[in-house]
Protein backbone atom coordinates (compact mmCIF):
# COMPACT_ATOMS: atom_id res chain seq x y z
CA UNK A 1 0.00 0.00 0.00
CA UNK A 2 4.14 4.10 -1.81
CA UNK A 3 2.36 5.78 1.22
CA UNK A 4 2.74 9.42 2.35
CA UNK A 5 1.95 9.54 6.48
CA UNK A 6 -1.29 11.45 6.08
CA UNK A 7 -3.25 13.83 8.05
CA UNK A 8 -7.37 13.42 7.29
CA UNK A 9 -8.98 17.05 6.09
CA UNK A 10 -12.17 16.93 5.31
CA UNK A 11 -15.75 17.65 6.82
CA UNK A 12 -17.15 14.57 9.03
CA UNK A 13 -19.66 13.32 6.86
CA UNK A 14 -23.36 12.58 7.92
CA UNK A 15 -23.35 8.77 9.72
CA UNK A 16 -25.00 5.92 8.54
CA UNK A 17 -26.72 2.87 10.93
CA UNK A 18 -26.10 2.63 14.48
CA UNK A 19 -22.95 3.52 15.98
CA UNK A 20 -21.94 2.72 19.09
CA UNK A 21 -18.65 4.19 20.22
CA UNK A 22 -19.28 3.43 23.44
CA UNK A 23 -19.48 -0.19 23.05
CA UNK A 24 -18.47 -2.78 25.76
CA UNK A 25 -18.38 -6.55 24.75
CA UNK A 26 -21.07 -8.26 27.51
CA UNK A 27 -19.28 -10.17 30.48
CA UNK A 28 -18.00 -13.30 29.61
CA UNK A 29 -20.56 -16.25 30.97
CA UNK A 30 -19.22 -18.64 33.66
CA UNK A 31 -17.10 -21.64 32.39
CA UNK A 32 -19.22 -24.92 31.25
CA UNK A 33 -19.30 -28.04 29.50
CA UNK A 34 -19.19 -25.55 26.15
CA UNK A 35 -16.24 -23.24 27.20
CA UNK A 36 -13.32 -23.52 24.85
CA UNK A 37 -10.93 -26.61 25.45
CA UNK A 38 -6.98 -25.02 25.32
CA UNK A 39 -5.47 -26.36 22.08
CA UNK A 40 -2.75 -27.01 24.00
CA UNK A 41 -2.21 -27.51 28.19
CA UNK A 42 1.04 -28.41 28.93
CA UNK A 43 4.21 -26.35 26.59
CA UNK A 44 5.97 -30.11 27.03
CA UNK A 45 3.27 -31.00 24.43
CA UNK A 46 4.76 -29.29 21.34
CA UNK A 47 7.60 -30.04 19.95
CA UNK A 48 9.20 -27.67 17.29
CA UNK A 49 10.42 -29.33 13.78
CA UNK A 50 11.33 -26.12 11.75
CA UNK A 51 12.53 -22.30 13.30
CA UNK A 52 10.28 -20.53 10.18
CA UNK A 53 11.68 -17.18 11.04
CA UNK A 54 11.55 -14.25 13.61
CA UNK A 55 10.04 -10.66 13.60
CA UNK A 56 12.65 -7.78 12.13
CA UNK A 57 13.06 -6.10 15.62
CA UNK A 58 13.88 -9.45 17.38
CA UNK A 59 11.45 -9.69 19.63
CA UNK A 60 8.80 -12.59 18.31
CA UNK A 61 10.10 -16.14 17.24
CA UNK A 62 7.98 -18.39 14.71
CA UNK A 63 7.86 -22.08 14.89
CA UNK A 64 6.28 -24.82 13.41
CA UNK A 65 5.80 -27.86 15.04
CA UNK A 66 3.42 -30.80 16.23
CA UNK A 67 1.18 -31.06 19.24
CA UNK A 68 0.91 -34.34 21.07
CA UNK A 69 -2.44 -36.00 20.60
CA UNK A 70 -3.20 -33.46 17.66
CA UNK A 71 -3.21 -34.40 13.85
CA UNK A 72 -1.85 -31.12 11.16
CA UNK A 73 1.34 -29.34 12.15
CA UNK A 74 0.99 -25.84 14.63
CA UNK A 75 2.45 -22.43 14.40
CA UNK A 76 3.87 -21.06 17.36
CA UNK A 77 4.86 -17.74 18.32
CA UNK A 78 6.72 -16.60 21.18
CA UNK A 79 6.62 -12.89 21.81
CA UNK A 80 8.90 -10.99 24.77
CA UNK A 81 11.80 -8.73 24.66
CA UNK A 82 14.92 -10.45 23.78
CA UNK A 83 14.40 -13.96 22.14
CA UNK A 84 15.79 -17.11 20.66
CA UNK A 85 15.15 -20.55 20.07
CA UNK A 86 17.50 -21.72 22.70
CA UNK A 87 15.68 -19.91 24.72
CA UNK A 88 12.54 -21.06 23.13
CA UNK A 89 13.10 -24.51 24.00
CA UNK A 90 13.33 -24.11 27.81
CA UNK A 91 9.76 -22.92 27.70
CA UNK A 92 8.96 -25.88 26.57
CA UNK A 93 8.70 -27.56 29.50
CA UNK A 94 5.85 -29.64 31.77
CA UNK A 95 6.70 -26.67 34.68
CA UNK A 96 5.70 -24.11 32.25
CA UNK A 97 2.57 -22.50 33.77
CA UNK A 98 -0.15 -21.89 30.30
CA UNK A 99 -3.02 -19.88 30.77
CA UNK A 100 -5.65 -19.08 27.44
CA UNK A 101 -6.46 -15.25 27.17
CA UNK A 102 -8.48 -15.82 23.57
CA UNK A 103 -9.39 -18.33 21.59
CA UNK A 104 -10.89 -17.54 17.72
CA UNK A 105 -11.12 -20.27 15.58
CA UNK A 106 -7.73 -21.56 14.90
CA UNK A 107 -6.15 -18.90 16.85
CA UNK A 108 -5.25 -19.09 20.15
CA UNK A 109 -3.45 -16.59 22.32
CA UNK A 110 -1.86 -18.22 25.31
CA UNK A 111 0.31 -16.38 28.66
CA UNK A 112 3.09 -18.26 29.42
CA UNK A 113 4.72 -18.37 32.69
CA UNK A 114 7.60 -20.26 32.01
CA UNK A 115 9.66 -22.12 35.07
CA UNK A 116 12.78 -19.57 35.04
CA UNK A 117 10.89 -16.85 36.77
CA UNK A 118 10.99 -14.92 33.85
CA UNK A 119 8.73 -12.44 32.58
CA UNK A 120 5.73 -13.60 31.20
CA UNK A 121 5.84 -14.65 27.09
CA UNK A 122 2.99 -14.26 25.14
CA UNK A 123 2.26 -17.33 22.89
CA UNK A 124 0.34 -17.29 20.03
CA UNK A 125 -0.94 -21.12 18.57
CA UNK A 126 -2.19 -21.80 15.09
CA UNK A 127 -3.88 -25.10 14.72
CA UNK A 128 -4.19 -27.11 12.53
CA UNK A 129 -1.71 -24.43 10.41
CA UNK A 130 -2.35 -24.24 7.09
CA UNK A 131 0.17 -24.16 4.24
CA UNK A 132 -0.86 -20.39 3.73
CA UNK A 133 -0.33 -19.47 7.21
CA UNK A 134 2.93 -22.01 7.57
CA UNK A 135 4.26 -19.58 4.61
CA UNK A 136 3.46 -16.39 6.16
CA UNK A 137 5.58 -16.94 9.07
CA UNK A 138 8.30 -18.57 7.24
CA UNK A 139 11.39 -15.94 5.71
CA UNK A 140 11.53 -16.17 2.25
CA UNK A 141 12.74 -13.09 -0.01
CA UNK A 142 9.61 -11.24 -2.25
CA UNK A 143 9.30 -10.55 -5.61
CA UNK A 144 7.68 -7.47 -7.47
CA UNK A 145 4.84 -8.51 -9.54
CA UNK A 146 2.71 -5.92 -12.06
CA UNK A 147 -0.54 -6.62 -12.19
CA UNK A 148 -2.37 -5.34 -15.21
CA UNK A 149 -6.39 -5.47 -15.18
CA UNK A 150 -6.08 -8.39 -17.33
CA UNK A 151 -4.26 -10.16 -14.92
CA UNK A 152 -6.41 -9.60 -12.40
CA UNK A 153 -9.36 -10.81 -14.21
CA UNK A 154 -7.45 -14.53 -15.49
CA UNK A 155 -5.43 -14.91 -12.01
CA UNK A 156 -5.78 -13.05 -8.86
CA UNK A 157 -9.46 -12.82 -8.87
CA UNK A 158 -10.28 -16.57 -9.71
CA UNK A 159 -7.46 -16.93 -6.55
CA UNK A 160 -9.28 -15.19 -4.76
CA UNK A 161 -12.70 -16.61 -5.22
CA UNK A 162 -11.50 -19.77 -3.82
CA UNK A 163 -10.07 -18.70 -0.96
CA UNK A 164 -13.37 -16.99 0.48
CA UNK A 165 -13.37 -19.89 3.31
CA UNK A 166 -10.17 -18.86 5.25
CA UNK A 167 -12.52 -16.15 6.80
CA UNK A 168 -14.18 -17.78 9.79
CA UNK A 169 -12.46 -15.73 12.11
CA UNK A 170 -13.10 -12.56 10.38
CA UNK A 171 -17.10 -13.59 10.61
CA UNK A 172 -16.85 -14.44 13.93
CA UNK A 173 -15.14 -10.92 15.08
CA UNK A 174 -18.13 -9.49 13.08
CA UNK A 175 -20.67 -11.30 14.22
CA UNK A 176 -20.24 -11.10 18.28
CA UNK A 177 -18.46 -14.07 18.46
CA UNK A 178 -14.94 -13.42 19.46
CA UNK A 179 -12.78 -10.83 20.36
CA UNK A 180 -15.69 -8.87 21.50
CA UNK A 181 -13.26 -7.00 24.24
CA UNK A 182 -10.83 -5.38 21.52
CA UNK A 183 -13.88 -3.76 19.32
CA UNK A 184 -13.31 0.05 20.02
CA UNK A 185 -16.55 1.05 18.09
CA UNK A 186 -19.20 -0.63 15.49
CA UNK A 187 -21.61 0.66 13.26
CA UNK A 188 -24.36 -1.97 12.45
CA UNK A 189 -25.70 -0.47 8.91
CA UNK A 190 -25.48 -3.71 6.85
CA UNK A 191 -24.40 -1.71 3.89
CA UNK A 192 -21.48 0.72 5.24
CA UNK A 193 -21.58 -0.93 8.64
CA UNK A 194 -18.13 -1.80 10.30
CA UNK A 195 -16.16 -2.62 13.33
CA UNK A 196 -12.45 -1.18 14.64
CA UNK A 197 -10.77 -3.71 16.92
CA UNK A 198 -7.65 -2.90 18.26
CA UNK A 199 -5.13 -5.71 16.86
CA UNK A 200 -3.81 -8.70 18.58
CA UNK A 201 -0.40 -7.39 17.97
CA UNK A 202 -1.24 -4.37 20.69
CA UNK A 203 -1.35 -4.59 24.27
CA UNK A 204 -3.92 -1.92 24.19
CA UNK A 205 -1.76 0.12 26.65
CA UNK A 206 1.38 1.08 25.14
CA UNK A 207 -0.32 4.19 23.01
CA UNK A 208 3.25 4.11 20.22
CA UNK A 209 2.13 0.52 19.18
CA UNK A 210 -1.34 1.39 18.44
CA UNK A 211 -2.37 -1.04 15.83
CA UNK A 212 -6.24 -1.30 14.78
CA UNK A 213 -8.16 -3.21 11.82
CA UNK A 214 -11.39 -1.72 10.89
CA UNK A 215 -13.53 -4.97 9.16
CA UNK A 216 -16.09 -3.83 6.71
CA UNK A 217 -19.89 -5.75 7.32
CA UNK A 218 -20.27 -6.13 3.72
CA UNK A 219 -18.79 -9.47 2.12
CA UNK A 220 -18.67 -8.91 -1.50
CA UNK A 221 -15.40 -6.60 -1.39
CA UNK A 222 -12.71 -8.29 -1.10
CA UNK A 223 -9.60 -5.40 -1.77
CA UNK A 224 -9.16 -1.68 -2.98
CA UNK A 225 -10.00 -3.51 -6.61
CA UNK A 226 -13.08 -3.70 -6.19
CA UNK A 227 -13.74 0.29 -4.42
CA UNK A 228 -15.58 3.02 -6.25
CA UNK A 229 -17.78 6.02 -6.28
CA UNK A 230 -20.92 4.45 -4.61
CA UNK A 231 -18.21 3.59 -1.86
CA UNK A 232 -17.04 6.81 -0.29
CA UNK A 233 -20.04 7.32 1.82
CA UNK A 234 -18.60 4.32 3.56
CA UNK A 235 -15.45 5.23 3.41
CA UNK A 236 -15.35 8.39 4.78
CA UNK A 237 -17.39 7.52 7.49
CA UNK A 238 -15.27 4.88 8.53
CA UNK A 239 -11.90 6.74 8.86
CA UNK A 240 -13.40 9.69 10.55
CA UNK A 241 -15.70 7.84 12.87
CA UNK A 242 -12.49 5.23 13.95
CA UNK A 243 -9.83 8.49 13.70
CA UNK A 244 -12.41 10.31 16.37
CA UNK A 245 -12.36 6.83 18.27
CA UNK A 246 -8.49 6.80 18.16
CA UNK A 247 -8.60 10.13 19.74
CA UNK A 248 -11.12 9.65 22.17
CA UNK A 249 -10.06 6.23 23.59
CA UNK A 250 -6.34 6.95 23.60
CA UNK A 251 -5.60 10.62 23.31
CA UNK A 252 -4.11 10.18 19.71
CA UNK A 253 -4.58 12.60 17.56
CA UNK A 254 -5.31 11.65 13.79
CA UNK A 255 -1.90 13.61 12.83
CA UNK A 256 -0.14 10.96 14.44
CA UNK A 257 -2.29 7.93 12.92
CA UNK A 258 -1.25 6.53 9.81
CA UNK A 259 -4.40 4.94 7.59
CA UNK A 260 -4.13 2.60 4.88
CA UNK A 261 -4.82 -0.45 2.98
CA UNK A 262 -2.70 -3.54 1.85
CA UNK A 263 -2.45 -4.91 -1.79
CA UNK A 264 -2.38 -7.44 -1.80
CA UNK A 265 -3.63 -8.40 1.76
CA UNK A 266 -3.52 -11.08 4.20
CA UNK A 267 -6.98 -11.77 3.54
CA UNK A 268 -9.78 -10.47 1.08
CA UNK A 269 -12.29 -9.06 3.29
CA UNK A 270 -11.93 -5.76 2.74
CA UNK A 271 -10.28 -3.84 5.39
CA UNK A 272 -8.24 -1.01 6.46
CA UNK A 273 -5.02 -0.61 8.92
CA UNK A 274 -4.65 2.48 11.61
CA UNK A 275 -1.29 2.44 12.81
CA UNK A 276 0.33 4.87 15.12
CA UNK A 277 3.21 7.00 13.48
CA UNK A 278 6.03 5.77 15.88
CA UNK A 279 4.79 1.70 15.26
CA UNK A 280 7.59 0.55 13.50
CA UNK A 281 5.27 -2.91 12.35
CA UNK A 282 2.71 -0.43 11.54
CA UNK A 283 5.17 1.90 8.80
CA UNK A 284 4.21 1.60 5.23
CA UNK A 285 5.57 -0.64 2.65
CA UNK A 286 6.71 0.44 -0.80
CA UNK A 287 4.87 -2.17 -2.74
CA UNK A 288 1.88 -3.29 -0.24
CA UNK A 289 0.66 -0.16 1.41
CA UNK A 290 -1.83 2.10 0.09
CA UNK A 291 -3.08 4.93 1.82
CA UNK A 292 -6.66 5.63 2.26
CA UNK A 293 -6.32 9.07 1.14
CA UNK A 294 -4.94 8.33 -1.85
CA UNK A 295 -8.07 5.97 -2.81
CA UNK A 296 -10.48 8.17 -1.94
CA UNK A 297 -8.65 10.70 -4.32
CA UNK A 298 -8.36 8.17 -6.85
CA UNK A 299 -11.82 6.66 -7.11
CA UNK A 300 -13.46 10.45 -6.81
CA UNK A 301 -11.98 11.40 -9.93
CA UNK A 302 -12.54 8.05 -11.65
CA UNK A 303 -15.13 5.67 -10.17
CA UNK A 304 -13.35 2.59 -12.55
CA UNK A 305 -9.77 3.83 -11.20
CA UNK A 306 -8.71 0.60 -9.40
CA UNK A 307 -10.87 -1.94 -11.95
CA UNK A 308 -8.46 -0.61 -14.70
CA UNK A 309 -5.91 0.32 -12.66
CA UNK A 310 -2.31 -1.45 -13.25
CA UNK A 311 -1.10 -2.38 -9.99
CA UNK A 312 2.71 -3.03 -8.62
CA UNK A 313 3.21 -5.65 -5.68
CA UNK A 314 5.37 -7.47 -3.71
CA UNK A 315 4.41 -10.84 -3.16
CA UNK A 316 6.59 -13.43 -1.02
CA UNK A 317 8.14 -16.36 -2.83
CA UNK A 318 5.77 -19.66 -1.91
CA UNK A 319 2.85 -17.27 -1.92
CA UNK A 320 0.27 -19.82 -3.34
CA UNK A 321 -1.38 -16.19 -5.23
CA UNK A 322 2.72 -16.30 -6.88
CA UNK A 323 2.49 -19.97 -7.36
CA UNK A 324 -0.27 -19.03 -9.75
CA UNK A 325 1.36 -16.09 -10.86
CA UNK A 326 4.71 -17.92 -11.79
CA UNK A 327 2.55 -20.37 -14.38
CA UNK A 328 2.94 -17.00 -16.70
CA UNK A 329 6.26 -15.79 -15.72
CA UNK A 330 4.57 -13.07 -14.30
CA UNK A 331 6.90 -12.56 -10.88
CA UNK A 332 9.77 -10.24 -11.56
CA UNK A 333 12.86 -12.23 -10.06
CA UNK A 334 15.56 -10.26 -11.57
Amino acid sequence: MGVPSQEVEGEMPAKKGRLDQGYHAPAPEPASENAVQPVISNMSDYTITELLGQSDDGKVVFTRGVISGLEGPAVVLFETNSINLERVKLFLSELSVVKLTMNNDIFNIFQLDPPTGTNSIKTTVIHPATQKLINKFTTKPSYFVTETPQIYQTITKPYILNHLGDHKWVYNILEGRAEQDRILCKNEDENEGFVLAADLKWDMTTVENMYCLAIVKRRDIYSIRDLNQSHLPMLRNLQETCLATIKEKFGIPRSLVRVYFHYQPAYYHLHIHFAHMRYQAGAPVIGKSVAVNDVLQNIALSSEYYKNATLVYYIKDGHALSVELDKHKLVVRE
